[in-house]
């Protein structure tokens, strides 16, 4: 058991199986089917071209000019700025317009010219079919945006391009017309118009089955394009002119009026200069008297407010009392006041040097005293004065602030009148100024558009013409051929090996050669049978299976050549998963094996057993599993198939303990032990995918051959239980295809091979 879990677990010393790149086999497969394909395009492609006609390109190459001349430096009336990106881009358009086409279409009678006479392809005429119908779902989807008079009158006359206004058209003329409309998209079609990165040049190209027909229409273009913008031009100029002289008089028409309006209304509000200094108006001279009365009337109650001071700091100090009211500042700054202070302070400071020098009675000291006496009652009548006078002047200030306070109501009353007045007479003058500019800007206009209306300059000039072409621009009938040929096989194969990278699972036996790189043993056929309808155990022996049992043989016939001078004695038959057809496979390998050697079929599928459901055996009856264990011996639990001849080992009755039985010294003692009776011993193991039994089984069988379910099973689920048991250094012999569909596979370069013990016979020799 010990050896057996190491060898299941050695991965690090074997390596994953390669296996090789499905491309080559791919293209092997389907070489000759991708020969023909190629084939028959170059043989369509050739007939098809032997009809074309070769065709030829001349080229012409406008400059569009990006600063227009012009005779004087006027603007423009038609208003379009040439240095946008979206200017050139118009012009690209223009080019390739319609009206240009119909142009040089009539212009060169382009109708009678035989490359204009092909009918139209039909898949040109779905393509303009489609985009009629497309333009007629487009204007009658409009309902509520589209004018219905514009639709009666206008609209429906340009329905599918025809003209119908002014009358019904006969069906002669509507029949040139959609002739004429066939023809017009033929020619556009060959018309190619192509800028010139980073220029303002423009290469016109068109072509034509005749070289000298495409160099004059691609010289007529230039032409058409350059003539229809100076007509444009001139059109323009002449409306134009005609518009702004009858703006132009009614302006003047309006400019008189406004100013007559203006005129009456001055003289009925007696009014001859409104604009004083700061140009305010009629507002300004009624404004300025109002701030000057509103400054005296601010300056005045400045002026009672501080008398008014004065006045309450007298009352509260009293008339008499010099010594307070000398210490009121607006007394004290007064300047009789400061004058008398100085000759006061002069006499004190001179009784004080006397005093010093004389006595009381000296006569210079009296006279001095004296003089100090004078100038203090001085002091106090001019201080008594002063108040006086203080009372007598806010007495005036009042007065005044009064007489101010009236004049002031009295001129803002009269400011409510004047901006009424003012602004009526704003109104007029705006209305004579903008009349005036107005009719200044047309006037100048007008004169402008009537000096360079008869000079237009070209949107456009030549710088090379087309000259007539020596070589087609198409490639030869032989080339294309070629050229169809080569395209197509790597197209094709290219499909081919997308197909077969997102195809995930096995269609064919080169499916299985590719993706896996093992030999296929053998390929079964599907068996019709009802629905849930088991195949008939015997059916290898019945004479409906011919075919089932002549893929048997070959299966079997396939094996014994590829072992080669090994002796593969012990036979593993494993899938990926249940359902895939192992077990069956597994019974008639045995089969045909018991017909040429003494063959043993054991049930090793202990989870989910089968043999003894098919072989109709008892549940209760020994099988491997209690051999394993030394509940049964050898006899009782092996039956002989008295159809095939095959010996029998059943799983018996199921253990909980699968892996372990199997991964005992028991079971390998088992197996030698059958080696000495059989000469083929074949095991039926559980799926893969499903548990690890199969692994454990592997590593005491001589050979594996793994089950395939066609159509059915997936590569990568197969790929990797491939690299599982290479891990384990199984030798995996071969791989059998299961459930084949047979219908229509006569055609299949590999199939009938595999039913002739012959065509096995060479296949060892080749590998």
């Amino acid at each position: 058991m010990d050896k057996s879990e190491q060898n299941l677990t050695k991965s690090s010393v074997n390596n994953d199986i390669v296996l090789p790149s499905p491309h080559w086999h791919v293209i092997q497969r389907y070489k000759w089917r991708v020969l023909l394909f190629a084939t028959l395009v170059s043989i369509c492609t050739a007939f098809y071209l032997s009809n074309e006609s070769p065709l030829y390109r001349a080229s012409a190459t406008l400059l569009i000019e990006a600063d227009q001349a012009q005779a004087v430096s006027f603007d423009s009336v038609q208003g379009q700025d040439s240095n946008r990106k979206e200017y050139y881009l118009t012009q690209f358009e223009i080019l390739k317009s319609y009206s240009i086409a119909e142009t040089v279409f009539d212009r060169l009678n382009l109708q009678q010219q035989p490359s204009f006479q092909k009918s139209e392809s039909w898949k040109d005429q779905l393509i303009s079919y489609l985009v009629e119908v497309m333009s007629l779902s487009d204007l009658l989807g409009l309902d509520d945006n589209v004018d219905s008079e514009f639709v009666e009158n206008i609209g429906a006359g340009y329905i599918n391009g025809l003209p119908q206004v002014g009358g019904e058209i006969n069906s002669a003329e509507l029949e040139s017309l959609n002739d004429k409309k066939a023809r017009l998209r033929q020619f556009s079609k060959s018309l190619i118009v192509t800028p010139i990165r980073k220029t303002q040049l423009v290469k016109l190209s068109y072509d034509s089955e005749d070289p000298a027909l495409a160099a004059l229409i691609a010289n007529a273009v230039g032409e058409a394009y350059i003539a229809q913008d100076l007509a444009i031009k001139s059109s323009i100029n002449k409306n134009a002119a005609q518009w702004l002289g009858t703006r132009l008089e009614d302006l003047r028409e309006s400019l008189d009026a406004s100013e007559s309006r203006l005129q009456v209304y001055r003289k009925e509000q007696n009014i001859i200069d409104l604009q004083d200094r700061d140009g305010r108006g009629l507002t300004g001279l009624v404004s300025n008297e109002l701030e000057q009365t509103s400054r005296q009337l601010i300056e005045a109650k400045n002026e009672v407010n501080q008398l008014q001071s004065i006045v309450r700091a007298v009352n509260e100090y009293g008339v008499k009392n010099m010594d307070k009211l000398e210490s009121i500042p607006e007394i004290t700054s007064h300047p009789v006041i400061q004058n008398i202070k100085t000759l006061k302070v002069k006499a004190k400071l001179k009784v004080s040097e006397l005093s010093q020098i004389y006595g009381r009675k000296h006569p210079e000291l009296i006279a001095a005293k004296s003089e100090l006496y004078t100038v203090n009652k001085h002091l106090t009548t001019q201080i008594s004065k002063l108040v006086t006078g203080i009372n007598r002047d806010l007495k005036t200030k009042q007065s005044n602030v009064a007489a101010l306070r009236r004049e002031y109501n009295k001129i803002q009353n009269e400011f409510q009148d004047v901006i009424g007045k003012d602004n009526e007479y704003q109104k007029l003058v705006r209305d004579v100024e903008s009349n005036r500019k107005l009719y200044n800007t047309f006037l100048e206009r007008s004169k402008e558009t009537a000096l360079t209306s008869d000079f237009n300059a070209a949107v456009a000039r030549f710088t090379d013409r087309a000259h007539t072409p020596s070589k087609p621009i198409t490639l030869s009938t032989t080339i294309l051929v070629i050229i169809g040929f080569v395209l197509t096989i790597i197209l094709h194969i290219t499909y081919l090996l997308v197909k077969e990278y997102f195809t995930d699972n096995f269609n064919s036996v080169g499916d299985i050669e590719g993706k896996l790189g093992l030999p296929v043993l053998g390929v079964l056929p599907q068996i019709a049978r009802k629905r849930n309808q088991d195949l008939d155990l015997h059916y290898f022996f019945d004479e409906e299976g011919r075919q089932f049992s002549e893929s048997i043989r070959t299966l079997r016939t396939s094996f014994l050549l590829a072992q080669g001078q090994r002796v593969n004695q012990v036979i593993g038959i494993v899938s990926s998963q249940p359902n895939e057809g192992k077990s069956t496979t597994a019974t008639n390998i045995a089969f045909s094996l018991a017909q040429i050697e003494k063959t043993l079929l054991i049930d090793a599928d202990m989870r989910k057993p089968s043999l003894a459901n098919n072989f109709k055996v008892s549940k209760g009856k020994p099988g491997l599993a209690q051999l394993i264990t030394g509940e049964a011996n050898l006899v009782d639990c092996i039956m002989v198939d008295k159809v095939s001849g095959a010996h029998i080992m059943t799983c018996g009755p199921t253990p909980k303990n699968a892996q372990e039985l199997l991964s005992s010294k028991r079971f390998k003692q088992l197996l030698e032990t059958l080696k000495q009776s059989y000469d083929r011993i074949i095991i039926d193991t559980p799926p893969i995918q499903a548990v690890s039994d199969s692994l454990i089984i592997s590593l005491h069988t001589d050979a594996i051959i793994y089950v395939i379910k066609s159509e059915a099973t997936r590569v990568r689920l197969v790929q990797n239980s491939v690299r599982r048991l290479a891990k384990v250094d199984a030798n995996i012999v071969g791989v059998v295809m299961n459930h084949v569909n047979t219908d229509g596979v006569s055609d299949s370069d590999y199939y009938y091979g595999y039913y002739t013990d012959e065509a096995y016979a060479e296949k060892p020799s080749e590998a």
